[in-house]
């Protein structure tokens, strides 16, 4: 019994201190170094206690000792984009020149959320009439009914992953009746700033169920243009797409899927 005892202590010793390791040097900061991308010269890490409206005291995710951060340009420049406070997970874009002055500073707490933005349907194509004689043709009360707006978007969540907004369930097929369609939903799977940039990547399968190759996952990056607690804005190719945050997916879902159910009730009076 003696000779069974020992080993057993012996094993549950190393599990136990299995545990402890992985719960103390696990990093949960803002992005783990080993994701953080090739080329990336962003300091991720935690804002200590210190920090003022000129400097800004960045415990590493690497580890080692904090680092002080110069931010009176990049305040004076537009370029910190959110309100740091002590706790939250920060990326620092460094000057190339002088590493303890900060270029940028992204408050990558107060990013994460769901963000949305308003997508108005459009008229599908008529072999037969215009535009003008489509809607001509519609009541003030039809057009209210048709044209619902809902809110499109993503949520940015810890560990670089993202989820699409805006997917509802069709009512019935009478949805292909009606006269307007809404954009297809982009699906966003995960998330990087890269160099200061926001990368929004989409998702990994095709349509037919394949995986894409992971040289050939698409992807969205944009310039950042403002951030808050309750919107954000980023400059994606010519266009400044604002978003204002909501509460979680669901309640912006919830609100897609009424639209979609009036839009099937109008059709299905049309019909």
């Amino acid at each position: 019994m003696k000779k069974l005892f020992f080993p057993l202590i012996s094993l549950l010793l190393l599990l136990l201190t299995a545990c402890y390791n992985q719960v103390t040097t696990g990093d949960h900061g803002a992005i783990d170094v080993e994701t953080q991308l090739k080329g990336d010269s962003t300091r991720y890490g935690l804002a200590c206690d210190g920090c003022s409206d000129s400097v800004i005291i960045l415990l590493p995710n690497e580890g080692g000792d904090p680092i002080k951060f110069d931010i009176v340009t990049a305040k004076r420049n537009g370029m910190v984009y959110g309100n740091p406070q002590i706790g939250d997970e920060l990326a620092i874009v460094p000057n190339p020149i002088d590493p303890y002055e900060a270029e940028m500073v992204i408050d990558l707490e107060q990013m994460k959320g769901t963000w949305t933005f308003q997508v108005v349907p459009k008229l599908k194509p008529n072999p037969t009439k215009t535009e003008e004689e489509i809607l001509a043709g519609m009541s003030d009360s039809m057009k209210k009914a048709l044209f619902i707006p809902r809110e499109y978007g993503f949520t940015l969540k810890s560990y670089n992953q993202a989820s699409p907004v805006g997917y509802i369930m069709k009512s019935n097929s009478l949805e292909d009746e009606s006269p307007v369609f809404y954009p297809k939903v982009t699906v966003y799977t995960s998330w990087h700033i890269f160099n200061g940039r926001l990368y929004i990547y989409k998702d990994t399968i095709d349509e037919q169920g394949h995986r894409i190759p992971q040289d050939s996952v698409g992807f969205d990056s944009g310039s950042m243009r403002h951030l808050s607690a309750d919107s954000m804005a980023a400059l994606f190719g010519k266009k400044v797409m604002q978003y204002h945050r909501k509460k979680n997916a669901l309640e912006a879902n919830k609100e897609a899927q009424k639209a979609e159910e009036k839009n099937a009730a109008t059709a299905t009076v049309r019909k």
